[in-house]
């Protein structure tokens, strides 16, 4: 039977050409085998796995040798604090988007807003962060796909939050008639030819509907922008997460539809990251 650090040696072998963290992958495997944390690991190194143990263990390094992204092997994903339930009908959340959250956040304190619609939900990442964080909230979830508003229904149930949360199966705004003082969403915006450039843990894994926006990756952008209007309240506020090189296309749709006060954000690579507009009448 292979020892704990035997264990992880292991995935520095088999992993090394498919991650730029093969000794990190194997640990998280390993402590979801072992239902044990990272100190227990480093302390109990010389410890035996049993055999099922073991086989367990070997059957997720397989699954991730293939590319299988390490959240949908374990089936949870850490974000803003929380731990989301994700599946193959979601994308997987992304630190940069936690800039999306925290800008929300930071709107919603000093602008007093209440209802939050998150559009293109997935698996409730954005939407229950804010919910979870700012109790006073009222937050709305919709996605087209409904398996991924069953996953989100989880995920809010297991953060204690279903109560405060509507839940809408909707192709953007088509099933959607209220107003509301903040939209935020990140949409799919993967242009065709990123598509071709992805890795293969996102193209063999991650739901594509998700993530394609069309050749220029801006459809979904100009489908919201247009349309945000109507289901906004005065002076709300529309939030979006955007590609690397999207800012300038985003920024001009948001002019174009009456929002004011155009504010771009970077994430931690420098890369601009989230848009946000204000509706602001005029006068």
């Amino acid at each position: 039977m292979l020892t704990i650090g035997e264990a992880v040696k292991l995935a520095q072998e088999k992993l090394s050409g498919i991650s730029d963290t093969p000794s990190l992958d194997g640990r998280v495997l390993l402590k979801e085998v072992l239902s044990e944390d990272e100190v227990f690991l480093l302390t109990h190194r010389e410890i035996e796995l049993s055999e099922k143990e073991e086989r367990a263990y070997r059957a997720k390094l397989t699954q991730r040798e293939k590319g299988m992204p390490i959240a949908y092997i374990i089936g949870y994903k850490e974000f803003m604090g929380f731990r989301f339930k994700v599946n193959a009908h979601t994308l997987i959340p992304r630190p940069d988007t936690e800039i999306a959250v925290e800008k929300a956040l930071e709107v919603i304190r000093e602008k007093k807003y209440r209802k939050i619609l998150d559009l293109c939900s997935g698996s409730g990442a954005i939407g229950l962060s804010i919910a979870g964080i700012l109790e006073f909230t009222n937050v709305t979830l919709s996605d087209i796909n409904k398996e991924a508003i069953s996953v989100s229904m989880e995920n809010a149930k297991h953060m204690d939050v279903f109560h405060r949360v509507k839940f809408i199966q909707s192709d953007l705004f088509e099933k959607i008639d209220e107003k509301y003082d903040l939209i935020v969403s990140n949409p799919p915006y993967i242009s065709g030819k990123d598509m071709e450039e992805l890795s293969v843990s996102v193209k063999e894994y991650e739901p594509h509907t998700a993530l394609y926006g069309g050749i220029h990756g801006l459809d979904f952008y100009k489908e919201i922008t247009k349309n945000a209007g109507r289901h906004l309240t005065e002076n709300g506020m529309l939030i979006f997460e955007i590609g690397y090189d999207q800012s300038q296309e985003v920024e001009r749709m948001l002019k174009e539809n009456g929002f004011k006060n155009i504010i771009t954000l970077k994430d931690l690579s420098g890369h601009h990251r989230v848009v946000s507009g204000e509706l602001i009448p005029e006068t």
